[in-house]
C-alpha cells in the first residue's frame, strides 16, 4: 500500500519563495554534514520476496494482523508527512487554535484588514527579504536565523492563500521587524569583523612597543581573544566592546612608545647643542630603534656627526661678536649653519650679526647724505640715500628723505616742462603740448595740473580725429549722391568742431554742395492709369496718370507693375540745380507664358 501527502496550496509567489528556500537549505545541510563518507543503510522492501509459488490460505488471525499492521503503517506515514510539512511551512499547520489566536489579537483594526493591505505587507516583506538575501551571511548563527525567516515567510504565504488576511497582515508585519533586526545584525557583524582586523593590524604595527608596555599588550591580546570568541558565538555587540577595550590598551602602549621616543630625542638634542657627539648618536639611535621613520631622529643622526665642529664654529662666532667684528662673526655663524641647517643658535647668530653689519653701513651712508644735503649737493645726497636704501630697503625714514631730496632736485625741471606744455597748448599744438605734459608727469606723477593738461590735450586730439573722420565720411557719401547721409555726417562734424578751428576750402565746398542738395525737387510722374507705380523705399503712387512729388536729391528706383505685363524698373537721379525731371513709366510688354 502506498500513501501520498497532499500538496500545500501555493500561489506563484509562494512557489518562488519555496524555490529560494530550497536554494538555502541544501547549503546549510551540506555544511552541517561533516562526514563525507557516512554509511547509509538501504532497505529494499519486496513483499513478494520469499513467497513460494503456491497461494497461502487467509485465516482470521492472519487477516486481523494485516488490518492492524496496515492501520499502524497509515498512522506512521501520516504523522511523518504532517511533521515534514510543519518543518517547511511552520508549526501552525493544521492547528486552528493558532490561527484563531492570531486573528483575535488585541488590535481591533486587524478585523478589517483587507486583502490589498495584507498583500502590500507581503510585498514589503518580500522586497526586504530580497535585500536581506544580498547581505553576506557567512556566520552560522545568521544562516540559521535566515532559514527561520524563510520558513516564517512561507507560513505567511499559507495564511494569505487561506484568505486569513488579518493573521497574514500581523504575521508579515512582525516578520518585517525581524528582517530589519536581522539586517542590522549583519551590518554589526561586518563592523565587528573590521574592528577585529584593525586590532590585529595595530598589534603588529605596535609590536616594537611590547617591551615598553608589556601589561598593556597582554591586556589587548586577552581582550582581542575574548572578543573573537564572542564573535564566533554570534554576540557581535559584546565582541565589539572587547575590541574597543583592546584598542584602548593599544592606545596606552602607543603613548608609552611616544614618551620613550620623545625622551630620547630630547636628550639627543641637548647633546647636539653641547657638541657631545657620542651621547647624541646613542640617544638618536635609541629613538630610531623604536620609531625607524622618525624625521627628527633621521635628521638628528646627521647633525650628531658634525655636532663637535658646529659647536667650535659657534664659540668662534661668539668671540668675534664681542669684539664687534660683525662681518667675521656672521661668517663663522654662517659656516656652522651650513654644516647644521637645523641649528637655531647658528641661524640666530648669523642673522643677528648680519643685522648689526647693516646697521653700521646704514649709519655711515646717512651721515654722508646729511652732509651733502646741507651743502645743497643734491646729486651726491641722492646717491648717499640710495646707498642707505640698499643696506635697508624697508627703512621708511630713508625713503622719505630720498623722496624729499629728489623732489627738491627736480622741482625746477617740473616747472620748465609744465611751462613748455602750456605754451604749446596756447598755440593749439596739441601733440607737442601732450608730450610736454607727459614729461611733467614722469618728473612729478602727483602733479595735478600736468594730469589735467594731459587729459585735456588728449581729449582735444581725439575730437580733431573724429571731426576729420566725419568730414571724410560726409564727402564720401556726397560723391555717391547719398546726400542725406552726407548731410547727417557733416552736421555731426560741425557739432564737435573746436571753435578756434577755421573751415578749410575742401570743407567749405562740401558745405555749399550739401546746402544746395538739401532742398526738395518737384518730380512729375506720368503713367497710363493702369499700372501700379511706386518709388522704392519712399512712396507708393498707385495707379496714376500724372502726379508731382517733392523729393530730396538722391538716387531712386521707380517700379511699375501691371497684371499680365512685365514689370518696369527705372533708375532716377534727383539733383538740385538742374531742370526738374518728368518721369514716364508704363507696362507695355505682356508677360510670356
Amino acid at each position: 500500500m502506498k500513501f501520498t501527502v497532499p500538496p500545500v496550496p501555493s500561489s506563484p509567489t509562494q512557489q518562488s519563495t519555496l524555490n529560494a528556500t530550497a536554494n538555502v537549505l541544501p547549503r546549510m545541510s551540506d555544511s552541517s554534514d561533516s562526514t563525507p563518507n557516512k554509511k547509509r543503510r538501504v532497505i529494499h522492501w519486496d513483499p513478494e520476496h520469499g513467497r513460494d509459488n503456491g497461494a497461502k490460505r487467509w485465516t482470521v488471525l492472519r487477516l486481523a494482523a494485516w488490518i492492524l499492521g496496515g492501520g499502524l503503517a497509515l498512522l506512521i506515514v501520516a504523522g511523518l508527512a504532517i511533521r515534514g510539512i510543519r518543518l517547511v511551512v511552520g508549526p501552525q499547520f493544521l492547528r486552528p487554535d493558532a490561527v484563531a489566536t492570531s486573528t483575535t489579537t488585541d488590535d481591533p483594526s486587524l478585523a478589517f484588514v483587507t486583502e490589498s493591505k495584507a498583500t502590500l505587507a507581503r510585498e514589503n516583506v518580500a522586497n526586504a527579504l530580497n535585500e536581506m538575501r544580498r547581505l553576506p551571511q557567512d556566520h552560522p548563527s545568521q544562516l540559521q536565523q535566515l532559514i527561520l525567516i524563510e520558513k516564517a515567510f512561507l507560513g505567511g504565504e499559507i495564511l494569505l492563500a487561506n484568505r486569513n488576511y488579518a493573521a497574514a497582515y500581523a504575521h508579515f508585519t512582525a516578520l518585517g521587524r525581524e528582517i530589519d533586526a536581522f539586517s542590522e545584525n549583519v551590518k554589526l557583524k561586518q563592523v565587528t569583523q573590521k574592528a577585529y582586523d584593525e586590532v590585529l593590524v595595530r598589534m603588529r604595527d605596535l609590536d616594537r612597543a611590547r617591551d615598553l608596555a608589556p601589561a598593556e599588550f597582554e591586556t589587548a591580546f586577552a581582550d582581542a581573544g575574548t572578543g573573537r570568541q564572542f564573535f564566533v558565538d554570534g554576540r557581535f555587540a559584546t565582541a565589539k566592546k572587547q575590541f574597543d577595550a583592546a584598542f584602548a590598551a593599544l592606545d596606552r602602549a602607543e603613548a608609552a612608545l611616544k614618551d620613550f621616543v620623545d625622551d630620547n630625542l630630547r636628550q639627543a638634542l641637548e647633546a647636539v647643542a653641547a657638541g657631545d657627539k657620542p651621547r647624541a648618536l646613542a640617544a638618536f639611535q635609541a629613538a630610531l630603534e623604536k620609531d625607524p621613520g622618525n624625521e627628527i631622529g633621521l635628521q638628528g643622526l646627521k647633525r650628531a656627526e658634525v655636532a663637535d665642529r658646529v659647536r667650535a664654529l659657534i664659540i668662534q662666532g661668539e668671540g668675534l661678536e664681542q669684539k664687534q667684528e660683525h662681518a667675521a662673526a656672521a661668517e663663522s655663524y654662517g659656516k656652522a649653519f651650513e654644516l647644521d641647517a637645523f641649528s637655531a643658535v647658528a641661524q640666530q647668530g648669523k642673522s643677528r650679526n648680519e643685522r648689526l653689519k647693516k646697521e653700521t653701513a646704514l649709519n655711515a651712508a646717512l651721515a654722508d647724505a646729511t652732509a651733502h644735503r646741507e651743502a645743497a649737493a643734491w646729486d651726491q645726497a641722492i646717491a648717499a640715500y640710495e646707498r642707505a636704501l640698499k643696506v635697508d630697503p624697508t627703512n621708511e625714514n630713508v625713503s622719505k628723505a630720498l623722496a624729499e631730496t629728489r623732489e627738491t632736485a627736480q622741482r625746477e625741471a617740473v616747472k620748465s616742462a609744465l611751462a613748455k606744455a602750456l605754451a604749446y597748448e596756447n598755440k593749439y599744438e596739441w601733440e607737442q603740448a601732450r608730450g610736454s605734459y607727459h614729461e611733467t608727469m614722469e618728473l612729478d606723477p602727483a602733479n595735478t595740473e600736468a594730469k589735467e593738461g594731459y587729459f585735456r590735450t588728449g581729449k582735444m586730439i581725439r575730437t580733431l580725429m573724429q571731426y576729420n573722420k566725419l568730414v571724410d565720411v560726409a564727402e564720401s557719401h556726397a560723391q555717391r549722391a547719398e546726400f542725406q547721409s552726407s548731410i547727417r555726417s557733416f552736421n555731426e562734424a560741425m557739432a564737435i568742431k573746436p571753435a578756434y578751428l577755421a573751415l578749410t576750402d575742401r570743407v567749405s565746398q562740401l558745405r555749399a554742395v550739401l546746402n544746395l542738395q538739401s532742398k526738395p525737387v518737384d518730380v512729375t510722374f506720368r503713367s497710363d492709369g493702369n499700372c501700379w507705380v511706386s518709388i522704392s523705399n519712399f512712396r507708393m503712387l498707385g495707379k496714376i496718370s500724372s502726379q508731382t512729388v517733392k523729393m530730396l536729391p538722391g538716387d531712386y528706383e521707380i517700379v511699375s507693375r501691371r497684371k499680365g505685363y512685365q514689370d518696369v524698373l527705372l533708375l532716377l537721379q534727383v539733383r538740385n540745380g538742374s531742370t526738374p525731371p518728368i518721369v514716364s513709366v508704363a507696362c507695355t510688354l505682356r508677360a510670356s507664358g
